[in-house]
């Protein structure tokens, strides 16, 4: 039916919007909480209780949808024979380990709970490791699926620092702590942008069969697309780090707004990488090998 081949790219791009927020944002909390305002720390908090809130909601619809695509019409996304063929599928097991990831940070992130770090830190590994357990992600598999998980993770710390970033930078640059926050942040960065370009490059390597296919197969070219931006999303950020961070010193306030300028160009670029993203996951297949 045609209508999953397209509602199925558009709900996987919402999922990884979620997740990469509540598992980034809850990152950005554990990494900066001492630095944080109270104000912005209330707006993180808020940020991954909605985005995991949202995230279990929406989980259950994937699952309905999956067994629409495998009866083949929209009866088949409420029969409760296809929807149990469709738990029992991996596809089906990746978004239950979603669910149970988006719960788990949500019950973290509440008041009674979020000075704990560890039940955070097991929903994010659910969430993350739910993108492992199937479609291309299992071809080869513990490998792959390890390349996955800590690839999407360190997207996720990109990701989930942008709508905090930008928040402080609306604020009194000197109460918000926006010059330690935004040098540290560049600090952790190099880690996680070398994380994830080296599992990035390893993943499509081995998903398409090697350097050639890269170039020459329809998702070795989509993948390069992708880096393109990716690319690009990391230059800008390196501008960010060199030029815009080391000016926040003298808590100049023109200067947030110009880093609050970037960071929209960044969420811009983002959308479009996550919907390469998406379609390389459901739409593009996999060069013979």
């Amino acid at each position: 039916m045609e209508i999953w081949a397209i509602l199925t790219p558009l709900v996987k791009v919402l999922l990884y919007i979620l997740s990469f927020l509540a598992v980034g944002t809850g990152l950005f909390i554990l990494h900066f909480r001492s630095f944080l305002s109270q104000p912005t720390l209330a707006y993180c908090c808020k940020l991954v209780s909605k985005s995991s809130l949202i995230g279990s909601i929406i989980a259950p619809l994937l699952l309905l949808m999956t067994a629409g695509n495998i009866g083949g019409d929209l009866q088949s996304a409420f029969d409760p024979l296809i929807i149990n063929l469709a738990l029992s599928s991996k596809a089906g097991q990746s978004i239950l380990v979603l669910f149970f990831g988006f719960l788990l940070v949500l019950l973290w992130i509440s008041p009674f709970q979020n000075q704990r770090p560890i039940p955070g830190i097991l929903g994010f590994a659910l969430i993350l490791s739910s993108f492992s357990l199937y479609g291309h992600s299992t071809i080869n598999g513990l490998s792959s699926q390890l390349l996955i998980v800590l690839h999407l993770g360190a997207i996720s710390f990109w990701v989930g620092s942008f709508l905090p970033l930008r928040y402080s930078a609306q604020g009194k640059i000197e109460e918000e702590n926006l010059f330690q926050i935004a040098h540290r942040f560049g600090v952790y960065a190099v880690y996680y942008i070398g994380v994830l370009l080296i599992t990035g490059l390893m993943l499509g390597t081995i998903l398409v069969g090697g350097i050639e296919q890269l170039v020459t197969s329809d998702y070795g070219k989509a993948f390069l697309f992708k880096l393109f931006f990716v690319t690009t999303l990391l230059g800008i950020g390196a501008f960010n780090k060199f030029r815009l961070v080391p000016q926040l010193k003298n808590n100049n306030f023109s200067h947030a707004i110009k880093l609050r300028k970037s960071i929209n160009v960044e969420i811009s670029i983002l959308f479009i990488i996550l919907v390469i993203s998406s379609l390389l996951t459901t739409s593009i297949e996999l060069p013979l090998k």
